[in-house]
């Protein structure tokens, strides 16, 4: 065999391994993050892991059809950041005081 193409393939399996460990780490973040959002940037860094390592699959197999896989969970990962960033926008917007939304409308309540 091709001595590069064995050191590539011994490469891109510890580069595996590294990183289904460091996603290991990740999601314990995730799951005793003190807040949502570190919940949510752990997930964040949990899918962009996961797409690398998706990437390194279809490397090492040579099968180019593996990355457009790694293309659609890219897009559904982002997808579902943007929903559950929105949704926890929404939790904390209904959670203010009714008085700090309606301050910066130039304060026709103040009148009443």
């Amino acid at each position: 065999m091709n001595p590069v193409k064995d050191i590539q393939q011994i490469v891109l399996i510890i580069g595996m391994i590294y990183l289904s460990a460091t996603t290991l780490f990740c999601l314990v973040r995730a799951i005793i993050g003190p807040r949502f959002t570190d919940r949510l940037l752990a997930i964040n860094v949990i899918n962009v892991k996961t797409i690398v390592l998706v990437c390194m699959l279809a490397l090492y197999l040579g099968e180019g059809y593996v990355v457009d896989i790694a293309l659609v969970y890219s897009a559904i990962s982002f997808l579902s950041v943007i929903i559950l960033a929105r949704i926890f926008l929404l939790a904390y917007l209904n959670k203010l005081p009714k008085d700090n939304l309606t301050e910066g409308d130039g304060g026709s309540d103040r009148n009443n």
